[in-house]
């Protein structure tokens, strides 16, 4: 039958059936009969190539068919371009198959070869939904949808987001920082190397367009600030707080310490990979108590007195936010400027530096996976020791450092003989 209109129609119609094929019945979406016949010929041909699943497509009313006959016409590798993008699965189906292996026992980051941290598995799906709010079709958006061009439509719909926050009762629009885009990049390059990797999808990773970060910030506490500190905080938290300023310990590695991970006696700290997870390899390390940090932890664990496997700080203080309150309550108190909990760690980090403790030795106190990390802290090095270092260097050029090791070995030589 040829294309026809109906009495009361506009566009054209055509009406196949072919044994073993399905029936297609559908309008051709042109008033011009010249392209409707057009369109019929591109249906047989697509018959003749045996294309049964551009026809069912078609049948099941999945594919237009003006689409299907430019992409015909165009070339083979249009048709299986649309075909792909028709047959891809709906991304918010395989975005919640991938939020729930992540949480499974089998949820295995391929680069930290650990477990995903809750926190980072709220991030990514937090970044999703982000993504969802730009496709077009949200959650049923087909994975074909996922292009470069998407990528960058996000980026400019974000850069132009009011954040709705408010200050001093006035709105103001924030943009999403680079390092927050930077994560939600990092998002959506996790969810298609897991379709490509463990799903087998046969998809080509994008290249995303990682923005420029500016270099971070870096708070730290003086010693005047820290006495402060200690003075206006509450006497049943100051030992958790204790620990992140004077072991620089993260404050997940140290509310994850149990009992047997503190041993006053050694004046040694253990981090290891428990039910609060340290962020790579480096950082399962010993970590040192000082004695005002034993003052401290030694009052708090006679009160407490947890088991070998018990938490070392447990309640309230197991709940990030509580301990957040309490640490921005403390700094009010005692008139310091605002500061992060994690700052507590760059004050350990700056005052070792400034105390002279090697970068090597620092790195291994600080848990970091390279030293680049950590010479963010060498900055604070004291100039004090620049004098001292530029005569060490003189002495060992001129040869003075080879006579002192000569007499200190002479001189161990004569110990041992005497002996």
């Amino acid at each position: 039958m040829s294309p026809y209109r109906r009495p009361d129609g506009v566009t054209f119609y055509v009406d196949l059936r072919w044994q073993g094929y399905p029936r297609v019945k559908m309008s051709t979406g042109t008033g011009l009969k010249g392209r409707a016949i057009a369109i019929e010929r591109t249906l047989y041909a697509l018959r003749d190539a045996g294309r049964r699943d551009i026809l069912e497509l078609l049948a099941a009313g999945r594919l237009r068919l003006g689409d299907v006959h430019d992409a015909y016409c165009r070339s083979p590798n249009d048709l299986e371009q649309l075909r792909a993008r028709v047959e891809s699965p709906a991304v918010g189906v395989l975005v919640d198959d991938w939020l729930t292996y992540l949480r499974s026992p089998a949820g295995i980051s391929p680069h930290t070869k650990r477990r995903y941290a809750p926190q980072s598995i709220r991030r990514y799906a937090a970044s999703w939904e982000g993504f969802f709010t730009v496709l077009p079709q949200g959650r049923e958006a087909r994975l074909s949808d996922l292009t470069r061009g998407f990528v960058l439509d996000y980026l400019r719909t974000r850069q132009r987001a009011v954040s709705g926050k408010r200050h001093r009762r006035k709105a103001i629009n924030i943009p999403p920082t680079p390092a927050t885009l930077n994560r939600d990049l990092a998002a959506l390059g996790a969810f298609m190397s897991w379709l490509r990797d463990m799903k087998g999808l046969p998809i080509e990773r994008l290249r995303l367009p990682r923005q420029r970060e500016p270099v971070g910030r870096q708070r730290w506490l003086s010693s005047e600030e820290l006495r402060a500190f200690e003075q206006h905080c509450p006497t049943d938290w100051w030992p958790l707080f204790a620990v992140l300023f004077y072991t620089g310990a993260r404050v997940g590695e140290a509310q994850g310490l149990r009992g047997a991970d503190v041993l006053l006696h050694s004046k040694r700290i253990t981090i290891h990979e428990g039910d609060r997870r340290v962020k790579s390899a480096q950082g399962v390390r010993d970590l040192p108590i000082s004695a005002s940090l034993e003052r401290a932890l030694g009052s708090h664990l006679a009160l407490v007195h947890p088991g070998p496997s018990e938490l070392v700080f447990p309640g309230d203080a197991q709940v990030y936010w509580k301990v957040r309150r309490v640490w921005h309550e403390v700094l009010r108190a005692a008139g310091i400027a605002p500061a992060t909990i994690h700052d507590a760690r760059h004050t350990f980090g700056v005052h070792a530096a400034q105390a002279g403790v090697p970068i090597v030795r620092l790195q291994k106190l600080m848990g970091h996976a390279t030293p680049v990390m950590t010479m963010r802290y060498m900055k604070h090095s004291p100039e004090a020791y620049i004098d001292q270092d530029g005569a060490a260097i003189s002495a060992h050029m001129d040869g003075a450092v080879d006579q002192e090791a000569v007499a200190r070995a002479t001189a161990a030589r004569g110990g041992i003989r005497s002996a």
